[in-house]
């Protein structure tokens, strides 16, 4: 039974590991995030920060996979604005995640794809299925990473690996997500999450809170910069819609070239003169 009458989400609660279990439940469409999702996560969140005799957070998917990014059919019918909206509230979830006193798991399972890759950036250790692929397929959606998956990523790996793993619209193995350090165990069968809940429910809360929050200390210039740059150029890369093309017709989608952006550009900018 679900500790939350959420839609989108699963809440159980475990008093022996003193540890909560999220599952993204929506498998039908693998775990895709919409807005009611987002919202149900704020208030999780929220929830979670006053309740500190919580030890660890396990977020996992229903089904075997942990989640595909953005819900197209929605994404395709938010408008400028709401789309924006809903990146800062992504951006922000993930954010706290570095900063909440628990110990965040993320079981990946099969894997996951954009905005969920993304959300799993925000967990303290990762864990995945060994046929588990990541797909950074951010741009093939007409997406500019803007909830972390180019500040943060780059912040707790190196700027260097993440530019090719999203330029190349990279799909990372569970071989590679190992020697990459971005999973810590890959598992053939059952999931190795409950063990982690055991290990870490044996741990003393103080000393677990502030190695966690020292942790955090080399990287939190940078991640607090992210906050706003990532917006900065998600504004820029995505003025074009196309990302709504790309949701709404796939690999039909007509999207606008760089060509096609100069000159319309240039008429604006002689029309503004001329006035």
């Amino acid at each position: 039974m679900s500790l939350f009458n959420y839609n989108t989400l699963s809440v159980s609660l475990s008093k022996e590991t003193r540890s909560i279990v999220v599952e993204l439940n929506r498998p039908e469409i693998q775990n895709a995030i919409n807005t009611e999702m987002i919202f149900e996560l704020e208030t999780l969140f929220t929830w979670v920060s006053t309740h500190i005799e919580i030890k660890t957070i396990l977020f996992t998917g229903r089904g075997d996979y942990f989640c595909k990014g953005l819900d197209d059919e929605e994404f395709s019918t938010w408008s400028d604005e709401k789309k924006q909206k809903n990146f800062e509230k992504l951006q922000k979830l993930v954010y706290s995640m570095f900063y909440l006193p628990q110990t965040i798991i993320v079981d990946l399972k099969n894997g996951a794809k954009g905005l969920g890759l993304e959300l799993a950036m925000g967990a303290d250790i990762r864990i995945a299925n060994h046929e588990a692929e990541m797909h950074f397929n951010h741009l093939q959606k007409g997406i500019v990473p803007s909830c972390g998956g180019i500040g943060f990523t780059s912040a707790l790996f190196s700027n260097g690996a993440v530019r090719q793993w999203l330029l190349a619209s990279k799909k990372l193995n569970a071989t590679e997500l190992l020697n990459n350090n971005i999973i810590l165990e890959s598992y053939k069968e059952e999931s190795t999450a409950s063990s982690y809940l055991q290990t870490i429910s044996n741990q003393p809360d103080i000393p677990r809170i502030q190695a966690k929050r020292s942790l955090l200390e080399p990287i939190m210039e940078k991640l607090d910069k992210t906050l706003e740059w990532e917006k900065t150029f998600s504004l820029a890369g995505m003025c074009t819609n196309d990302w709504r093309e790309i949701a709404k017709f796939g690999s039909e989608a007509q999207c606008t070239t760089a060509k096609e952006l100069s000159s319309k550009l240039k008429v604006e900018r002689e029309q503004q003169l001329s006035n």
